[in-house]
Parts: structure tokens; C-alpha cells; sequence
């Protein structure tokens, strides 16, 4: 997406576009809940506990929100001026004072809550391979690492392995070596472990060091930043590419000499603060739904799609309806968490502090897997929850294609409230190969129906912590849709006469 919005006209629900992604959505839907064996409920009859006001709200909320590009324009902002919004960095500081000000000047309940979050430094860092050729190796230490030792660079032999039973048959092998992780991307949640326990595993076996293979589908040279478990030896993620070639050459039998250099440390905890901004209930206050996305990104990443698209969805629902003087019976409540990626102190933080809450917490849903075309959510709960949620997504979602519910995943940053038996869910987005948007990255070669029904396998992941998570990967028109999908979920469970059955 051009930085200088193209704007579109506002279509209606009825139109044929709307109709055409909801079709596409409604089949990457029930493909994705055939594909975990989950049912696909039938419409209910004409019998229903939704009432007119309910769907005049709805469609009021789905208009206001598709006439604006509110949350592209905010999100341009941040992302431009800040840039990446790494934990202990003073960037993040700055985007969080910026988000509370403009929502003060939105006229919304906003405040804050310290968190103390952990203060990981990157310093300079560069790897060179030395024979079998010389080559400049793309790397991007990962987050929690150690610096290479005494301040120097290390220098060492390459040992490749596709998976830890492969380490754990030749590991007599890894003594004073860099072993090279170049496992094969299934999806994220199979493959995402190498970067987490390759140190630690490799560690034990006498490596010097660990490059692991960027978890992602896809590479054009990007290295992939993400965290990793305490070890006590550096590691670094590197390109797609890399990882191949290094296989290759030891295939061949050829000698892998690799050079070393990180200065990545951690400097003590640093206060910062999870930004809420709530919208009181006018019947019963003290119960509530819980929606948010998290400010922080990598320090190599705008964070435009991880995650300031999620946080800035969930702020435009408590403007959306502030606009509408639209007023929920319980609070409604949007958190701008902090400290995700690199520790979760920011989710743990609150929900070590409304513990209390728990009971009185209707639902809690994260906006963590790219804000594109929105088809609903997925929820963990009680199947009673699970048959309402159904049927208000039936009612007064399935026009914008976003009613789905399917799965049973829920967000890094709402799972501490779902350890406390809090409903928990995501917003579920198609890939964005779907779709005749400008942000489709293979729309001019593609028919736009072509992509992932299962979102851990979404070209989300091309760019997932990386430099190429910037703006003009996400589409105004896409926000605002995401946007209204997460205001009538939430406000419309806020409305209901009880909260949703545990």
C-alpha cells in the first residue's frame, strides 16, 4: 500500500465485492474447521434471541467503520515516525505516549498500568562465511541471546542438521562447532520451536554457536527475528537461502568455516506500561469484555502487521462507538499491551492484576495474526458460549463475510486470562493472497483465491518479524473491516443479558 491513501469508495455489505470475499471467507472457513474437525453449525431458523436494535447497531457500526481509514492513518503515523517499537526501547515509549494523547483527544477513557519489561540490547552483530567461499551471511541475533565471547568474533566450523533427532544422532559431531539449523517450514507453531530450543539443545553437546533457519514459507533474502530460550552460547537466525546453501556445500563434503561477531546483551528491567482504553457499561460496570493487540515489535520491524494493526483495531472500536453514541451495558475494554514478543510482561501484568476480574470477564479476544481480510474468530470456551458466539456471527456478521467461528486458538497476550478459565479467542484473517487488494502480494499473478486456509501457513509469515513488515503490507479498507468485525463481536457479547456461560 501506497504511504498516501488511494482512497476507495465505501461498498456496502449487499455489493458484489463484500459478497465475493465472503464466499472466499466462508470457504477458507469451513475448509480450516473441516481440516481440525470442527463443526460448521447451520443457520438457525427464523427464530431469534437477536433483536432489531441489535442488527440496526451492527449495520450502523459497519458503515461508520467502512467510511473511514481512521486506523491505516494512525498506523502510517507510528510506523513512519517511531519506527520499530522494541521493549526497553525509547521508540515504543514515544508510540505509547502518542496512542494515549490521540485517544484522550478522541474524548475516550484512557489510562495506564506500569509493567516492568525486560531490556534486551541487539548491539552490532555480522557473520561471514570464510571457505568454502567468502560471503557476507545475513544474520539477525535472536532475542535473549549472548554476545560472542570476550567481545570477539568466533570462528569456527559449520555442522548442518534438518532436526533435533538429527543433532541428537550425530551430536559426538557438534563439539567446538557452529551448528546450522535448517529445518523444513511445516507451519509456524511445528517449525517455531528450532528457534526457541536450538541454543539450549545444541549447547549441550559443545557448540560454540547456533544460526538457525528463519521460520517462514518463503525467503527473499530476509532474516526473521524472534525469541529464543536462555542458553549460554549466541545465536542468530539467518536467510532461507543460507540455510540451503550450507546444506548443500556439506553435502558435497566441502569444509564450512564461519566467522562470528554479536554484541547482543541485557540491560536491567525498564518501566513501561500497558495502555488501556475503556468504555464504561451503563448497566453493570464491573463485568467485562476484553479485545487488545500489542504496541512492541522487533527492533528490525516496523510492526506494522506484528502488531500495531491489532492494538489500533482494538482502540477503533471504543472510537467507533463513541462516534455512534452506542452504549454497551458491560465495559468495554481495549488494551495496547506491551512486552509480547520478547517476555509477555505486559499480559501477565494484567492479568496478575484483575485476577479479580476473572469471574466478571465475559470474553477476552487478541488481534495478533495480521489485520487482513477479517472471515471471524476462534474461541476456546463452553459449547453454550461457543453456540452464542455462533449464532451472533450468523446474524450480524455474515454479511461482511466475518460471522465464522472455527478454531480454537487464542492469543499470546489473552492466554494468561484464559489460565483463569476467561472465554479466550482471535481474530481469524484469510491470507492475504486472497482478495483483489493492493496488498496482495501476488495480485497481478494470482486469481486472488489462491491462498492458506490455515492461517499458520499464511504468507503473514513471509513477512512476520522482519523488515518487510511495514505499511503498505496492510490495506485501509481491510482495517477498518477488522475493526468493525471486533467492535460488533465485542459490543454485541457486552449486550447480552449474562455473560457467557463457563
Amino acid at each position: 500500500m501506497d504511504q498516501i491513501f488511494d482512497a476507495r469508495p465505501f461498498r456496502p455489505p449487499a455489493c458484489a465485492m463484500v459478497g465475493v470475499l465472503y464466499v472466499l471467507s466462508l470457504a477458507a472457513s469451513v475448509a480450516l474447521a473441516t481440516s481440525r474437525g470442527d463443526s460448521v453449525l447451520a443457520l438457525p431458523g427464523s427464530e431469534s434471541w437477536i433483536s432489531a436494535k441489535a442488527k440496526r447497531d451492527a449495520d450502523a457500526i459497519i458503515k461508520e467503520a467502512f467510511s473511514s481509514s481512521t486506523v491505516y492513518d494512525r498506523l502510517a503515523y507510528i510506523t513512519d515516525t517511531f519506527g520499530p517499537r522494541l521493549s526497553g526501547s525509547s521508540a515504543l515509549e514515544s508510540a505509547l505516549d502518542w496512542a494515549k494523547d490521540q485517544a484522550q483527544k478522541d474524548g475516550l477513557k484512557v489510562y495506564e498500568e506500569e509493567v516492568k519489561i525486560p531490556s534486551w540490547v541487539r548491539g552490532r552483530e555480522y557473520a561471514s562465511l570464510l571457505s568454502p567461499r567468502t560471503k557476507n551471511i545475513r544474520i539477525i541475533g535472536l532475542g535473549g541471546s549472548i554476545s560472542t565471547p570476550d567481545g570477539k568474533p568466533l570462528v569456527a566450523k559449520a555442522l548442518v542438521v534438518n532436526s533435533f533427532d538429527e543433532l541428537e544422532k550425530i551430536n559426538h559431531q557438534a563439539e567446538g562447532r557452529i551448528v546450522v539449523f535448517n529445518p523444513d517450514f511445516v507451519d509456524y507453531d511445528t517449525t517455531v520451536p528450532y528457534r526457541a530450543f536450538a541454543a539450549s539443545t545444541a549447547e549441550k553437546y559443545g557448540a560454540v554457536a547456533v544460526l538457525v533457519r528463519s521460520i517462514s514459507p518463503y525467503g527473499l533474502q530476509t532474516v526473521h527475528a524472534g525469541v529464543m530460550n536462555d542458553a549460554g552460547i549466541p545465536a542468530a537466525a539467518i536467510t532461507l537461502e543460507d540455510a540451503k546453501m550450507f546444506e548443500r556445500m556439506q553435502n558435497r563434503n566441502q569444509d564450512i568455516v564461519i566467522e562470528l561477531y554479536m554484541e547482543a546483551h541485557t540491560l536491567p528491567d525498564r518501566l513501561s506500561r500497558n495502555v488501556i482504553i475503556e468504555m464504561e457499561g451503563c448497566e453493570k460496570p464491573q463485568e467485562l469484555v476484553v479485545f487488545g493487540g500489542h504496541m512492541d515489535s522487533w527492533d528490525n520491524a516496523d510492526g506494522a502487521m506484528d502488531d500495531g494493526g491489532g492494538a489500533f483495531i482494538s482502540w477503533e472500536v471504543i472510537r467507533l462507538l463513541k462516534v455512534l453514541g452506542l452504549k454497551p451495558k458491560r465495559t468495554l475494554r481495549a488494551i495496547l499491551f506491551v512486552n509480547e514478543e520478547n517476555g509477555s510482561k505486559g499480559a501477565i501484568s494484567y492479568a496478575n492484576k484483575h485476577q479479580h476480574e476473572a469471574n466478571l470477564t465475559s470474553l477476552a479476544i487478541e488481534s495478533d495474526a495480521g489485520t487482513f481480510t477479517p472471515y471471524g474468530i476462534s474461541v476456546t470456551s463452553s459449547k453454550k458460549a461457543r453456540a452464542i458466539l455462533t449464532h451472533i456471527g450468523q446474524r450480524l456478521l455474515s454479511g461482511i463475510g466475518s460471522g465464522n467461528v472455527s478454531g480454537t486458538e487464542y492469543g499470546e497476550d489473552v492466554s494468561y486470562l484464559a489460565d483463569q478459565g476467561v472465554p479466550a479467542g482471535s481474530l481469524q484473517v484469510l491470507d492475504p493472497r486472497y482478495g483483489d487488494y493492493a496488498n496482495n502480494p501476488c495480485r497481478a499473478f494470482g486469481d486472488g483465491v489462491s491462498g492458506e486456509t490455515d492461517p499458520m501457513k499464511s504468507a503473514y509469515f513471509w513477512y512476520h518479524h522482519t523488515e518487510a513488515d511495514t505499511i503498505d503490507k496492510l490495506d485501509p479498507e481491510q482495517l477498518q473491516h477488522c475493526a468493525a468485525t471486533m467492535a460488533i463481536w465485542t459490543y454485541t457479547v457486552a449486550n447480552l443479558d449474562s455473560l457467557l456461560p463457563r
